[in-house]
């Protein structure tokens, strides 16, 4: 999945999310279905958070040609829960630059958004999200990562060294 370079507009998008989202389900919804085919991944009788990002990020790794968007109240919850999961590269993103930088640095597959944040606000950054594609860079530094979720099977990696800054 981390080599997949492009743009996350026209996937399949897996949406959960959580009671603080009901109010404006359906405009959230609208947004989505501007960027792709949209599966609701819960319903009103699996409203918690932690049962929205599995079931989310469970079908985004059965489907990696999709991507994944998870809503609760502060975005922090789902994120933390969604990066638990293999081949799972969620980022909460609270601006335009963090859904930019977390498309073309770390070629995140998954966006979680704060609720509280509003729908003005996290509509930019969906599309912002959707539309920023993922050209390959820092590519050694995410495969690095990926090492991280199978510690027991890999080799310890070379460390990474920073780029020193001049100027």
């Amino acid at each position: 999945m981390i080599r997949r370079v492009g743009i996350h507009s026209g996937k399949r998008i897996y949406f959960g999310y959580d009671r603080y989202v009901l109010p404006e389900l359906s405009t959230y919804i609208a947004a989505l279905e501007a960027h792709g085919k949209v599966v609701l991944s819960v319903d009103e009788t699996y409203l918690h958070y932690l049962t929205s990002a599995e079931l989310v990020c469970s079908a985004v790794q059965r489907d990696p040609d999709s991507v994944g968007v998870l809503i609760c109240g502060t975005g922090m919850g789902m994120s933390i829960a969604a990066n638990k999961f293999k081949n799972i590269y969620a980022a909460r993103c609270i601006s335009v630059e963090d859904a930019e930088s977390c498309r073309t640095i770390n070629n995140a597959n998954v966006l979680c958004l704060g609720a509280k944040f509003g729908m003005d606000l996290n509509r930019t950054i969906l599309d912002i999200f959707a539309r920023t594609p993922y050209r390959g860079r820092k590519i050694e530094e995410l495969e690095y990562i990926t090492n991280f979720e199978n510690p027991s099977s890999l080799p310890v990696a070379a460390p990474l060294r920073a780029a020193r800054r001049t100027g």
